[in-house]
């Protein structure tokens, strides 16, 4: 996962960025424009479940990457390291190898010319599958942008120009059409850029020919929705949960009266406890278990309102609900804060049979078309999730 947070030094950002991981689960992450020092960055991601870490240098508090990265799904060899980027080797558990390099461009013409040229320079002695991704500050089309002043067609152009020569092509992203809002402008009005993305050469492809692009929710944390770049379609299995005392249960105000209501004086001991084991039973599952259904439903909506403020002019009442949508997801969050631990990791798979380069790049694109990943409904939301897309 590819996120720019615009800042990672406060105890927010570990908040949000435990939303993700502990739904997503990503093998590795990637913060980029953290302005802040390594060594606090580090201390989050450590909480996260992450124990390798490699970062960027910063110019005082601006800019800066964050690699994280489990040490039991992968290698990670770090190959270069600029301000701007992290270029690395990545060898997976199965012994397969591929490049990685983690972008944050500088949104100055100057910046970007010297990051282009690094990216070329790699590009010309690259010998195997290579995939980048972060947040570029530029876009490649027109139609990656909505409001403000009409792009450049001679920008998007050089954008184009500058992949190509690299060899590299952009991934195709499910989800919102934009990654970054700007602040309300104008009376009310915002700017929508596609500025984060992932590129691969056909070599990637090849590799991880089932491989997609999601972008995700955006946080009131920050400005960027984040990107999470999936090796192959996750299948993993969820178990039943052992029953354990959750600390967040003190944070309901309803605990208290529950244990009161499950309990009477006058009864024995041993029906008095098989009250409150039934009543913390309907209890939890009135007020926790439901949690997860409750942050996915906020999510969606969160999804359909971010959606309809990119199509549209910003209206008030519009941007008044995804701010009290926001609030409620944060409570949440704050609870399972309490409630979730880091769980298993991710382990991705490579399907390594190949023919030629032609061929397998045809079915891999055919087979792309063909595997639908994200829906919308009839109300514009996004839906992910496997078990809703069955439904639909």
């Amino acid at each position: 996962m590819v996120w720019n947070c615009r800042g990672a030094a406060s105890s927010a950002f570990y908040r949000y960025c435990k939303s993700y991981v502990d739904r997503f689960k990503p093998c590795m992450l990637v913060i980029v424009e953290t302005r802040c020092d390594p060594s606090i960055i580090t201390k989050s991601l450590k909480k996260l479940g992450y124990d390798t870490f490699e970062s960027s240098s910063n110019r005082g508090f601006a800019g800066g990457i964050a690699m994280a990265w489990k040490s039991g799904a992968m290698d990670v060899f770090i190959l270069e390291n600029n301000d701007q980027y992290i270029h690395s080797r990545i060898k997976m558990e199965d012994s397969s190898q591929w490049f990685f390099t983690a972008i944050y461009a500088r949104p100055h013409e100057n910046s970007k010319k010297k990051l282009w040229d690094a990216l070329k320079d790699i590009s010309n002695t690259m010998r195997g599958p290579w995939m980048m991704a972060g947040d570029f500050n530029d876009i490649a089309y027109v139609s990656e942008k909505r409001g403000g002043v009409v792009p450049s067609f001679s920008k998007c152009k050089r954008m184009r120009d500058r992949t190509d020569i690299c060899k590299v092509s952009d991934m195709e992203a499910k989800g919102p059409t934009f990654t970054w809002r700007s602040p309300i402008f104008r009376g009310g009005q915002r700017i929508y850029e596609k500025l984060d993305r992932a590129l691969s050469n056909d070599d990637w492809k090849l590799m991880f020919p089932d491989s997609f692009v999601k972008v995700l929710m955006r946080v009131e944390f920050s400005d960027h929705h984040p990107i999470l770049i999936c090796l192959k379609e996750d299948t993993r299995n969820v178990y039943e949960k052992k029953f354990r005392f959750e600390n967040a249960w003190l944070t309901n105000e309803t605990y208290d009266s529950m244990l009161k209501d499950s309990w009477n004086t006058g009864d024995s001991i041993g029906n008095n406890l098989k009250r409150v084991v039934e009543g913390i039973d309907k209890w939890k599952f009135a007020n926790f278990d439901k949690v997860k259904d409750q942050k996915r439903e906020l999510i969606r909506r969160l999804e359909g309102v971010q959606r309809n403020l990119q199509m549209r002019d910003n209206v008030g009442g519009m941007r008044r609900l995804e701010y009290q949508l926001q609030r409620e997801l944060s409570y949440i969050l704050n609870q399972e804060e309490l409630m979730w631990h880091q769980r298993s990791r991710t382990k991705w798979l490579v399907d390594g049979d190949r023919n030629t380069k032609f061929y397998h790049m045809q079915t891999v694109s055919r087979r792309k078309r063909n595997r639908i990943l994200m829906l919308k409904n009839d109300d514009g939301d996004w839906i992910s999730e496997q078990e809703d897309l069955k439904h639909h």
